[in-house]
C-alpha cells in the first residue's frame, strides 16, 4: 500500500495544474496523457485540455452526421494551430468557415500542452451556421484523439466517451444579454478612403487627399472640446493643431500651435473648417488644409509616417476662456496620412482570377511583438504567365488591431522552398528567408490602404516563365499586453489576368549588405548615416540603352532606422530625391507610389542613405536579420522588368576595412590577428567582439563616423566584385524648391505690379488735375 501511495504521489506531483479552478475534470487517456477540465454557466462553457506525448489533440462533441471538434497543437517555437472543424463519419476533417470555439490561452509547460477555449452552449446565440452542434443537457458523447503526424486531415481511430457536460443546476440555458461594443453612433459626411480609430468607440479619424490638399473629418464622443494635429516627435511641443468645440449651437474652430504647454492661436488660419455639428453626444469637425503650408506655425505633411496627436476635454470652455487640461484623454500614433499620389481605382479585368496566400488558425507566442512568415510556392497550374493588376489585404475582425504591417518577399530565382526546406515561423530567426528571400515586392502598414491597384498599363508577373517561384508573406503581430496571440485568417489576395499589360514590373534592391561588414553603428548616437551606392558602370551594364521607370518605393531598416532616402546623380549633378521617407518607422512600413514615375537612365548613379538612432543602446548595432540588428534597403518597383537586374548594392572595401582595423587596433589597444584576405572575416569579427566588451568612447564613435563618410566601397551588381570605387562626389548639390519662397516671390511680384498700376493712375490723375 505504501509503495502504491508513493507511486501515486509521484505521478500526481508531475501533473500540471489547470490555469484556474474548474468545476469538473475528466481523464480521457490514462494515466494523465489527456485530461479535460471545464466549467459553465447559463450561456457559455469554458474548457481546458492538457495532453502529453503527442503532437496534436482533437476534442469535441459527437454527432451522427458530423462531430463538432477543435484541433490543436504547438510547435517548438511556441507557434501553433487552433481550429474549429467537423469530423465526418469517414473520419475526415473539414475546416469550418467561422470560429465558434474561441481560444483563450495556449502554452507548453513541464511536458504538457495546454489549450484553453470557450464557446456558447446554444450556438444560435452567435451564429446561424450549421457547422457546429449545441451542447445538450444529460449524457452526450465526447469524441477525442491524439497523434504525432503532421497536419492531420483524417483521424485514424477517434475515441468516444459518454458523460454529462452540463449541470442541471444552471438550466435552462440561454443567450447572454448583448453587450454593445464601443462604437461611435455617427457616420462620416462623405466616403473616405482612409479611416483610423484613434480611441475605440470614442474618437475616429477619416481623411482623403489629392496632390495639393487633404480633407480631415474627426468624430469624438465628448461634451467638450476636441483637438487634433501633427507633431514632430509624438509630443505636444512644436505641434501644429486645430482645436474646436460647439457651444449653444455656435462653433469655435481655430488653427493653433503648441509651445511647451501653451496652445497658441496662429496669426494665419490655414486649417479651414468645412462643416461642424453635434449629434448624439458626438462632435464632428470636417476641415481641410494644403499639404504644403508656408506658415512657420504650421507643418508640411510629407509622405511617410508622421506623428498624429489627438486629445479632448470633457467640457466646453466657459465664455471668454480657453480650453482646460485634457488629463488622460489624449494620445499619439504614427499614421501613413499620404501613402502616394492617388492612382485611380479601376474596374476588375474580365478574365480576373483570384490567388490567395492565407495565414490562418495560427497560435502565436506571448511576446510583445512577433514577426510571422509563411512560405508560398507558386501553383504548378499557373503554367501561363499572369499579371497581378490588383492586390488586397483582408484581415479578420478578431485581433485586427494587433496587426501592424504585412510585407511580401520575392525569393531568388531557382529557389522553390525545397532545397533547403523552408519552414514557416518567426521571420528573423530563419536564415533561409534572410539568404534567399529578401526582396520586398509589396506591403501594407497601419494607416495604409488595404486595396491597391497597379497603374492601368502595368502588371506584376507571376507564374509561367517568371524567374521566381517562391514567395514569403510576413505579418507583424503587436501584443503589448502579452495575451495569447491568435490569427483566425489573414489573406493577401492577388487579382490576376492573362491579358498581359504593356509594362511588366520588377523589383530593384538598393542598399548595403545586412552583416557586420556592411553595417556597424556605435551606441548612443542620435544620428548615424550609412550611405551605399549604385554606380554608373552597373546601371550602364544592366540598362544599356533602355531606361527604367520607378513606380513605387519601399524603404526598409529595422528598429533603429530614422530615415531612408535615395538620390539620383545624373552626369555628376544631383537632380533630387528618387524618394525620401523622413519619418521612417519599422512598425509602419509601406509601399509609396510615385506618380508620375521617376526615370532612371544609364547615365545615372544612385546614393541610398539610411540614418539611425542608437541613443538607448550600450553596444554596437550590426547588420543582420534580427529586429535589433539592422538593414539598409530601398526596394523599388519599376518597369520594364529586367530579369537579370535584381540588386545594386555596395559595401565598404577590404582596403578601407584594413585601415580602420589598424587605426582601432592602435587607438583601442586591441589584440587582433593579422589582417589579410584569408583572415578578413575572422579579424573583423574579433574586432567587434572585443569592442563590445569595452566602454565606447566619443573618439571611437567619431572614428566610425569618419570611416563611413570616407570609405572606399566595393559594388554588388548582381554579384560581388573586388573593384573599388570612391564614394560618389556631387559637383552640384540639388536644392529642393521652396514653395514658400515661390509664393513669397509671387506675392512680391504682384505687389510690385499693383504699385506700378497705382503709380500710373496717380500720374494721370495729377496730369489732368494740372489742366484744371
Amino acid at each position: 500500500m505504501k509503495f502504491f501511495v508513493l507511486i501515486c504521489f509521484i505521478k500526481c506531483a508531475v501533473s500540471l495544474a489547470p490555469t484556474e479552478n474548474f468545476t469538473y475534470n475528466r481523464t480521457l487517456i490514462s494515466p494523465d496523457l489527456f485530461t479535460v477540465f471545464w466549467k459553465h454557466d447559463k450561456t457559455e462553457a469554458t474548457f481546458e485540455i492538457h495532453f502529453k506525448d503527442s503532437r496534436w489533440a482533437m476534442f469535441g462533441i459527437w454527432g451522427s452526421n458530423f462531430s463538432d471538434v477543435i484541433m490543436a497543437w504547438l510547435n517548438n517555437d511556441q507557434t501553433g494551430h487552433f481550429s474549429d472543424q467537423r469530423l465526418l463519419p469517414n473520419n475526415e476533417l473539414i475546416l469550418d468557415s467561422e470560429h465558434n470555439w474561441i481560444l483563450l490561452d495556449a502554452f507548453y509547460k513541464d511536458g504538457t500542452n495546454v489549450f484553453k477555449f470557450k464557446r456558447f452552449i446554444d450556438l444560435s446565440c452567435k451564429t446561424i451556421s450549421k457547422e457546429d452542434l449545441n451542447i445538450q443537457p444529460g449524457l452526450i458523447k465526447i469524441v477525442f484523439a491524439t497523434g504525432n503526424n503532421l497536419n492531420p486531415i483524417k483521424i485514424a481511430e477517434p475515441n468516444q466517451i459518454e458523460f454529462e457536460l452540463l449541470s442541471n443546476n444552471y438550466g435552462p440555458y440561454s443567450c447572454p444579454i448583448p453587450v454593445s461594443a464601443k462604437v461611435l453612433n455617427s457616420k462620416p459626411t462623405e466616403y473616405y478612403s482612409n479611416i483610423f480609430e484613434l480611441i475605440p468607440g470614442v474618437y475616429n479619424l477619416y481623411w482623403n487627399y489629392t496632390d495639393t490638399e487633404i480633407v480631415f473629418e474627426i468624430h469624438c464622443k465628448t461634451n467638450g472640446w476636441v483637438g487634433f494635429g501633427l507633431s514632430p516627435n509624438g509630443g505636444m511641443d512644436k505641434s501644429d493643431v486645430v482645436i474646436g468645440w460647439i457651444s449653444d449651437g455656435r462653433t469655435n474652430f481655430t488653427d493653433r500651435h503648441i509651445q511647451g504647454r501653451s496652445v497658441l492661436i496662429d496669426e494665419k488660419q490655414d486649417w479651414h473648417l468645412l462643416k461642424s455639428y453635434e449629434s448624439n453626444g458626438v462632435n464632428v469637425f470636417k476641415f481641410k488644409r494644403s499639404i504644403k503650408l508656408c506658415d512657420p506655425d504650421d507643418s508640411i505633411i510629407v509622405k511617410g509616417t508622421p506623428n498624429v496627436i489627438f486629445a479632448f476635454g470633457l467640457n466646453d470652455p466657459l465664455p471668454g476662456q480657453d480650453i482646460n487640461y485634457h488629463n488622460d484623454n489624449r494620445g499619439s500614433t504614427k499614421i501613413n496620412l499620404i501613402t502616394s499620389s492617388k492612382v485611380n481605382v479601376q474596374n476588375d479585368e474580365p478574365d480576373s482570377e483570384i490567388l490567395d496566400i492565407n495565414i490562418e488558425n495560427l497560435v502565436l507566442p506571448k511576446q510583445d511583438t512577433y514577426y510571422y512568415c509563411k512560405g508560398f510556392k507558386i501553383p504548378k497550374n499557373l503554367t501561363q504567365k499572369r499579371h497581378i493588376y490588383k492586390y488586397e489585404f483582408i484581415f479578420p475582425e478578431i485581433n485586427y488591431k494587433r496587426m501592424h504591417h504585412s510585407l511580401l518577399y520575392e525569393c531568388e530565382p531557382g529557389y522553390d522552398g525545397e532545397n533547403p526546406k523552408y519552414e514557416d515561423g518567426e521571420c528573423y530567426t530563419d536564415s533561409i528567408k534572410g539568404k534567399y528571400c529578401q526582396v520586398i515586392s509589396l506591403g501594407w502598414a497601419v494607416g495604409g490602404e488595404k486595396v491597391f491597384y497597379f497603374p492601368k498599363d502595368a502588371g506584376y508577373p507571376i507564374g509561367g516563365d517568371t524567374e521566381y517561384s517562391f514567395l514569403v508573406l510576413e505579418l507583424h503581430y503587436d501584443n503589448p499586453k502579452l495575451d495569447i496571440g491568435f490569427i483566425q485568417k489573414s489573406t493577401l489576395r492577388f487579382h490576376l489576368t492573362k491579358n498581359l499589360r504593356q509594362k511588366e514590373l520588377g523589383v530593384l534592391t538598393l542598399g548595403t549588405d545586412s552583416s557586420p561588414y556592411g553595417i556597424a553603428i556605435p551606441p548612443q548616437m542620435d544620428q548615424f548615416s550609412i550611405k551605399s551606392y549604385c554606380f554608373n558602370d552597373c546601371l550602364n551594364q544592366k540598362l544599356s540603352d533602355q531606361n527604367i521607370n520607378i513606380i513605387s518605393a519601399n524603404p526598409h531598416t529595422h528598429l533603429s532606422g530614422l530615415e531612408v532616402s535615395t538620390k539620383i546623380i545624373r552626369k555628376g549633378k544631383d537632380i533630387g530625391y528618387l524618394f525620401r521617407n523622413e519619418f521612417y518607422d519599422f512598425n509602419y512600413q509601406n509601399s509609396y507610389i510615385l506618380n508620375p514615375p521617376v526615370q532612371i537612365t544609364k547615365d545615372d548613379e544612385l546614393i541610398t542613405e539610411c540614418i539611425y538612432k542608437t541613443r538607448d543602446r550600450t553596444k554596437f548595432t550590426y547588420g543582420g536579420l534580427g529586429t535589433r540588428q539592422e538593414m539598409c534597403y530601398h526596394f523599388l518597383t519599376y518597369y520594364p522588368r529586367q530579369s537579370t537586374f535584381k540588386n545594386c548594392l555596395s559595401v565598404p572595401s577590404g582596403e578601407s576595412y584594413y585601415s580602420l582595423i589598424q587605426q582601432i587596433k592602435k587607438n583601442e589597444n586591441l589584440n587582433l590577428p593579422e589582417f589579410n584576405s584569408s583572415t578578413f572575416y575572422q579579424t573583423v569579427n574579433k574586432m567587434y567582439q572585443l569592442l563590445d566588451k569595452k566602454q565606447i568612447s566619443d573618439n571611437l564613435r567619431k572614428t566610425f563616423k569618419e570611416f563611413y563618410d570616407n570609405t572606399k566601397v566595393s559594388q554588388i551588381c548582381g554579384k560581388y566584385t573586388e573593384n573599388q570605387h570612391e564614394q560618389i562626389k556631387i559637383s552640384e548639390l540639388y536644392v529642393e524648391p521652396d514653395p514658400c519662397k515661390e509664393v513669397s516671390q509671387n506675392d512680391s511680384n504682384l505687389s510690385n505690379v499693383v504699385n506700378r498700376i497705382v503709380s500710373f493712375f496717380r500720374k494721370i490723375f495729377n496730369f489732368f488735375s494740372g489742366l484744371f
